[in-house]
């Protein structure tokens, strides 16, 4: 079984070598499904429970439900960002609800795109690009544009047979 330092030096090397780019599609089940390539190392079941379990936190994500995208982390969970790393399901909260609090535009649609998924026992590893369409709050005029980002996410299944987030990084 690899440490967490093995898994995000893993991530880091996947993430390095994956160039190629493929068509988003939308955010279902059996878009993502029909778009993986046969030879798959992830098994169906778990990608569906992943790939439904992100449709779950975009929705949440984009009402701005803190308390509710926490929960979809392990309690001892690391997301990554450019100011640093944050720990723990109470931290991740905290810094949801600080960035929904600030947020200046509204997400008007929410498109995942899981590229690769490779599932080891009770964990897996998952890349992909997330495309928000976004649209100013403010009453400035300015048009809807689409940001996209990619990312990489370290997955567990806790003891209650749900996938959580155990590391996370968004890269724009």
């Amino acid at each position: 079984m690899f440490s967490g330092r093995q898994w995000l030096w893993l991530g880091v090397a996947l993430i390095a070598c994956s160039g190629g780019t493929k068509p988003e599609t939308e955010n279902t089940v059996d878009a993502v499904m029909a778009e993986r390539p046969p030879a798959s190392q992830a098994p169906a079941s778990v990608m569906g429970e992943i790939v439904a379990t992100n449709v779950s936190w975009a929705d949440l994500y984009s009402r701005g439900n803190a308390e509710q995208v926490a929960l979809f982390y392990t309690e001892d969970a690391v997301i990554m960002t450019p100011q640093g790393d944050l720990t723990g399901a109470a931290a991740i909260a905290g810094h949801f609800r600080a960035l929904f609090a600030t947020r200046a535009d509204t997400i008007l649609a929410t498109k995942t795109v899981t590229e690769a998924l490779d599932v080891a026992g009770d964990r897996a590893y998952e890349t992909g690009t997330v495309t928000r369409t976004l649209r100013p709050r403010a009453d400035s005029g300015a048009p809807s544009r689409e940001v996209r980002v990619r990312y990489a996410t370290f997955w567990e299944r806790s003891p209650d047979g749900r996938w959580r987030m155990r590391r996370s990084l968004r890269a724009p």
